[in-house]
């Protein structure tokens, strides 16, 4: 092997190693949960986000089944937990989605109101 194909060898594998770091630190990589509990019995829709770091600015959305905003709320969670109950009685019944975006967050579920 010459000195140049044993210099690009070692460049590609620093790229490849680098490269995989990256990957490894992503912080949308399994940093996040989403939990959307809407049972019959309650009159809740309770809602739980959790991060292993502190979630800052967020955005709350719930869209009804044909992507319309049916409910939005900003805010600032100061720890790595955010915890909501929305009152059902204001959500038109269906199926619908909850989106929850943050800095390091990009989580959706989805839930039915009966």
């Amino acid at each position: 092997m010459n000195r140049l194909t044993r210099v690009a060898s070692l460049l590609l594998g620093l790229v490849l190693a680098a490269s995989s770091i990256a990957a490894d630190s992503d912080p949308n990589v399994g940093s996040g949960r989403l939990k959307v509990h809407c049972s019959k019995a309650s009159a809740f829709v309770s809602i739980q986000v959790e991060h292993e770091r502190r979630i800052g600015n967020v955005v709350l959305e719930i869209r009804d089944g044909q992507g319309r905003v049916i409910y939005r709320e900003e805010g600032k969670a100061l720890t790595g937990e955010l915890v909501r109950r929305l009152d059902k009685g204001q959500l038109p019944r269906g199926k619908h989605s909850l989106s929850v975006h943050a800095r390091d967050l990009d989580l959706v579920e989805e839930f039915t109101i009966e």
